[in-house]
Order: structure tokens, then sequence, then C-alpha cells
């Protein structure tokens, strides 16, 4: 280990999270918050069961346990929310790198379980919601094939860089002339007579809901 580390360990339902730890006090607080949103994420390994298989593949609640009528209770958007999930799970991997020990087995596990949910339709790989069932559950849309996608795609993270920094040409200056040739035309200067006229037009356009409102 290397020098000025220590581990530090995390139990959910059993598991142990072998975390290693930095020094300093600043470095030590948000370690700490991160594995603490870490070990709260991992709800959603949890699965519908207490089954070790289970607790290793993504799932996802309102989507994926039925009420007693048998119709799923997630919505559209919610169908799709395992993508972003497996997306910034392996983005984590490369802003914090003692994540990975604990994310990249469960991204694995749960890329394999969606590419076997891959088998149904008419074309044989339109993919399903419960990844921890054996085969095509029945369920398909826009939001089940994100999901696949992404947290099969997200196993490569290692091959791509990180997110950009302000020190290595990250920038969030806005570009209102973005996807176009040119950019947004300038302002004209405002004269006293727009300002004159802008106050005016304010005032009658007060009047008038007062008027209306009595």
């Amino acid at each position: 280990m290397e020098s000025g580390r220590t581990l530090n360990s995390l139990a959910f339902d059993g598991y142990e999270l072998n975390l290693v730890q930095t020094t300093g006090d600043t470095q030590q607080i948000w370690r700490n918050r991160t594995e603490g949103l870490l070990k709260a994420a991992l709800v959603f390994f949890t699965g519908t069961n207490d089954t070790d298989t289970n607790k290793i593949v993504m799932f996802e609640a309102a989507c994926e346990r039925s009420p007693p009528n048998g119709d799923h209770s997630c919505n559209t958007d919610q169908r799709s929310f395992k993508a972003y999930f497996s997306r910034w799970l392996a983005a984590t991997t490369q802003l914090a790198p003692w994540t990975a020990d604990t994310i990249m087995p469960l991204l694995r596990t749960s890329a394999l379980a969606a590419a076997q949910s891959c088998s149904g339709g008419t074309d044989g790989v339109t993919c399903g919601t419960r990844w921890w069932a054996p085969g095509w559950d029945g369920q398909y849309g826009v939001g089940e094939q994100m999901c696949a996608l992404e947290v099969i795609q997200s196993n490569l993270v290692t091959r791509v860089k990180g997110p950009m920094s302000g020190t290595t040409g990250g920038t969030s200056k806005g570009d209102p002339g973005a996807g176009s040739d040119h950019g947004a035309p300038p302002l004209d200067a405002l004269s006293s007579k727009d300002r004159q006229g802008a106050i005016a037009l304010t005032v009658m356009l007060i009047f008038t809901m007062l008027g209306a409102a009595w």
C-alpha cells in the first residue's frame, strides 16, 4: 500500500467495500462524501429479492416491481434512468479512481445481464427492462435500448480520457452561435427615446392590469 494511505471498509448488506483513502483534511472530507454517495447508490443493485445474483445487477424499482395488477408503475422517463446512472458511475471512476474496484464489477455484471436481455422482439435484439430475469421480459422502447447500450459501453471507460477541466481545455463559456456558421447578431445600443418608450409601455401595461383586476 502506498505511503500516507489507509483502508476504510464500508459494509452494505453483508458486502465489504474496501476503499483506499488519501490523507489530508480537505481530501478526506470529500472522499468521505463520495463514499457515502456511493454506498447509498448501491440500493439500485438490491434487486427484487435477497439473492446474490440480483445484488450485482442494476435495478430500477419503479419499473421492475409490478403492482398487483401486473402493470409497471414507471413513466417513460424512468425507463431510461439506468442509462444515465451507468454513465455517471463510469465517470465517477475517472474522477475518483479509488471507486473503480467497487463500481466496475457492478457495471460488468449489469452489462452481461443487459446483453442477455437484448434477445427479444421480431429482430431478436430488442432489449428488456428486467436484466436480472432470464432472456427478454417483453418490455421494449427507446429507454430500454438506451439503458442497455449505456451500461455496456460504460465498461469501455478505461479506454477514454476523463472529463475536461479548466486546465485541460474545458470551458463553460457560452456560445449563442453554436451549431451555426455565424454568431448571434449584435444588439443595437438603446437610445434615451427607447428607454422612455419602454417606461411608458410598462406603466400603461400596469394600469391596464390593475383596471382589469378592479
